[in-house]
């Protein structure tokens, strides 16, 4: 079986903190839909505090804009994403992805 294409996701902030923090609670829930689907393995915002990174796992950038483009962080004008491509080729135990080598 092959590896999956993941993508990392970069997110930069455009708005205050207060403003992205305004509009979180539906980021959220968008994210969880995405999770749902098994489009996104994980994510968290930037220690820095100017984003956030999501580690997703699709065909193309092309299908991921079209996500993106329902998020409300892009829809309020919070966050803009950047997208890098990899393929996997070994994995620790802390995370499943069919495909991809476990080391032990």
């Amino acid at each position: 079986m092959n590896a999956p294409t993941l993508w990392m996701i970069v997110s930069q902030y455009l708005k205050s903190p207060d403003e992205v923090a305004a509009v979180t609670p539906r980021h959220r829930e968008w994210l969880d839909q995405h999770y749902r689907s098994g489009l996104f393995l994980v994510s968290g915002r930037q220690l820095s505090g100017q984003g956030g990174i999501i580690l997703a796992r699709a065909e193309s950038q092309t299908e991921l804009e079209a996500v993106f483009e329902q998020d409300p962080f892009v829809q309020e004008g919070c966050s803009e994403y950047s997208y890098t491509p990899f393929t996997p080729v070994k994995r620790g135990r802390g995370i499943e992805i069919e495909g991809v080598p476990l080391v032990e």
